[in-house]
């Protein structure tokens, strides 16, 4: 019998932003890996207050990316990836809307 399971980097990854997911939750956000390209960048999608949020940049470079970083070697970056535009921004209602929608 075989117990070792193996893994994609997208799912390590996962498992290493389940632990960092408690502070996203704490301000209403979350973030899901979408892919890891061939150059190492990891690209993340934004989601729940996470989309408009001013600091979300900060909190993506200076927690996520660092965080990735540490525990993935071949992470050369990341890239935050959001449903809302940047005309949506100005926009709240929109912003909810796309929120709303994508929840259900």
């Amino acid at each position: 019998m075989n117990l070792f399971v193996e893994t994609t980097l997208e799912q390590r990854i996962q498992q290493v932003l389940d632990e960092y997911r408690p502070n996203l939750y704490m301000d209403g956000g979350d973030v899901e890996v979408l892919e890891v390209d061939a150059k190492g960048v990891a690209h993340l999608k934004m989601l729940g207050a996470c989309i408009d949020c001013p600091i979300s940049l900060l909190t993506m470079k200076l927690g996520i990316q660092r965080l990735l970083k540490e525990h993935f070697p071949e992470i050369t970056g990341v890239n935050a990836i959001t449903d809302v535009s940047l005309s949506d921004l100005y926009n709240r209602d929109a912003v909810m809307q796309k929120t709303i929608v994508r929840s259900k």
